[in-house]
């Protein structure tokens, strides 16, 4: 984790309202916008997608390994991220930052936490990142009044909910290097579903320090576990990408079910 700290008067530099970055890692061919990531997570009008595409919003660029304190008078504020990836912090009295997330191009990061008071998070970058700064009243308002837009906002953060739930129940019944090849089957599925990827390898930039915090294991557990998976020909991993060789085994070993994440979607 980086030492360098900005907040959003820092990163957002540039002419008007949009922001400079250079050098940035792409990992998704399609800078994705709001209205786009919500139709994937439900049925949206016409009417709907303009509305959408008429919230405010401000290019946010935020470098590697910088941290981002996302304060919105006492509410999170709401990123839709374009280009990189990065991860959402909760504060702790006791603790400091926890990594409590992973997110990526296509994913809206702080949503959930807008509709709640005084609920402060941080974003930490694990590139170069670039983000689209979603003015929190306006979304608050088409949420209020679009019945498409609610179910669509509604069914990503129970896509995101059952994330948590998944991860949490293979943190407490599965071993280490089951709960590795968990963790790699969701963020396969996840850049499947954000149209990042169509097949089972994928961009894969994060460290096992994150990883050993995200599944409750030490990083040199976490190195030794995906050594262990990659000589068991499960997977095959280089320096930035990590290829399932046998997604439908390790879906069987650590009862990973995609259903269990999206499935509700196609409902909507």
């Amino acid at each position: 984790m980086g030492s360098n700290v900005i907040e959003i008067s820092d990163a957002v530099r540039g002419s008007g309202s949009h922001a400079q970055i250079q050098n940035v890692t792409v990992s998704h061919a399609k800078l994705t916008k709001l209205e786009e990531v919500l139709s994937r997570y439900g049925s949206l009008s016409a009417e709907a997608v303009m509305r959408l595409a008429n919230v405010k919003a401000k290019r946010v660029a935020l470098k590697k390994n910088y941290k981002l304190y996302s304060l919105c008078q006492g509410k999170a504020e709401v990123f839709v991220v374009r280009q990189g990836w990065l991860n959402l912090c909760h504060s702790s009295n006791n603790r400091g930052e926890d990594i409590c997330n992973v997110y990526m191009p296509g994913d809206i990061v702080g949503l959930r936490e807008s509709f709640f008071n005084n609920h402060d998070i941080t974003l930490l970058a694990m590139q170069d990142c670039q983000l689209d700064k979603v003015t929190v009243d306006d979304i608050h308002k088409v949420f209020a009044e679009d019945s498409d837009v609610k179910k669509a906002i509604v069914s990503y953060i129970m896509v995101n909910d059952n994330v948590a739930i998944e991860r949490l129940r293979s943190c407490t019944h599965l071993k280490a290097e089951e709960r590795v090849a968990h963790f790699l089957l969701e963020i396969c599925a996840r850049c499947n579903f954000n149209g990042i990827i169509d097949s089972s390898e994928f961009y894969f930039p994060v460290t096992q320090e994150i990883m050993g915090e995200l599944l409750g294991i030490t990083n040199v557990h976490v190195s030794r576990c995906m050594t262990a998976l990659e000589q068991k020909k499960l997977i095959r991993k280089s320096r930035t990408t990590i290829r399932l060789l046998e997604p439908s085994l390790l879906a069987e070993i650590t009862g990973f079910d995609k259903g269990l994440i999206y499935s509700h979607v196609d409902l909507l």
